[in-house]
């Protein structure tokens, strides 16, 4: 899997928002009190496994291909199955600023070490939030230059509006603490740019035989519920999320309108535990993420199809 597309995964559950003022006859809710200048290090453990079953290659209609190379590609695709990676870093969590009006500027620094990658890989967040707790600007950069391709192409306006439409950021700010109470959301998020981004080399390769205008996703529908479970020993408090994947499907065509790559997800499902210090900035957590998807794609004479099971599991931890 590429680098930037663990990246994108990971930054995109690192979000947050602090809660609005909260009147005094209004339930408590989690609130972002920590002073400017306040940081957690974490370390990161990013496990994920792939499998690849009911795998099928074919010649592409009109195409004459050798059996053996058949069976040699096939063979290849089923021994990826069960295939594990695991990613290591520390992410860093810093109160930046405040102004006169209440805003907060936060920061998140995010230390990777990636299989095949020469170096770590470094990720740089800034949130601009208002007093409400509204999240008004997101800046994204990075060392490597494919994540910061990626990022230039994505549409931070509509992370910006799944942030503030989810009421409650991973960090779990604005959270009511009644224990045993959820939050549930329901969104619909547009995939387009982040699709454009991660198959920007096939579609800008001039030697591929590409259209890129054929580009098209549904957007991706999630479901999630945060359950406050009260405070630990040491007076963190906990939650539990649960979340489901509706079905999503992005494809693209070749210069004569074949489709040459097509991924549809089928379903998924998220779980986690998170532990959050009373000032709200995050203590630890453990998020699993399981989906299902069907991949079909052409290579020069060949098709591959084949259903495509990723588990992952992103735990943070202190040091």
């Amino acid at each position: 899997m590429r680098p930037f597309l663990l990246t994108g995964l990971l930054l995109s559950s690192s979000l947050s928002a602090p809660a609005a003022a909260q009147s005094a006859l209004a339930a408590p809710t989690l609130r972002l009190t920590a002073p400017v200048g306040a940081s957690v290090e974490q370390r990161m453990t990013m496990t994920s496994v792939m499998k690849f079953t009911d795998v099928k290659v074919t010649a592409r209609p009109g195409a004459s291909v050798p059996q053996r190379q058949l069976d040699s590609l096939r063979s290849a695709f089923q021994g990826m199955g069960g295939q594990t990676t695991t990613i290591t870093g520390k992410s860093f969590t810093r109160v930046a600023a405040r102004d006169a009006l209440g805003g907060v500027t936060m920061q998140l620094t995010l230390i990777q070490t990636i299989p095949g990658l020469p170096k770590a890989l470094t990720t740089k967040v800034t949130q601009t939030l208002d007093a409400n707790g509204t999240l008004k600007d997101l800046k994204l950069s990075s060392d490597n230059a494919d994540v910061n391709r990626l990022y230039q192409q994505m549409n931070l306006n509509e992370l910006i509006r799944v942030s503030n439409s989810s009421g409650a950021g991973p960090q779990l700010i604005g959270l009511p603490l009644t224990p045993g109470q959820s939050r549930e959301t329901r969104q619909e998020v547009s995939l387009d740019s982040m699709t454009g981004a991660l198959l920007g080399p096939i579609l800008q390769d001039p030697d591929a035989d590409v259209d890129p205008a054929t580009l098209t996703s549904t957007p991706l529908s999630f479901t999630s519920r945060v359950t406050f479970a009260g405070p630990d020993a040491a007076g963190r408090l906990r939650f539990t999320q649960t979340g489901e994947f509706g079905a999503w499907q992005t494809s693209v065509k070749n210069r004569a309108g074949q489709s040459v790559f097509q991924m549809s997800v089928s379903g998924g499902a998220v779980s986690g535990d998170l532990l959050v210090r009373p000032d709200g900035l995050p203590y630890s957590s453990s998020v699993r993420t399981t989906m299902q998807m069907q991949v079909l794609m052409t290579m020069d004479d060949v098709q591959v199809s084949a259903t495509l099971t990723q588990d992952q599991t992103i735990t943070l931890r202190q040091p």
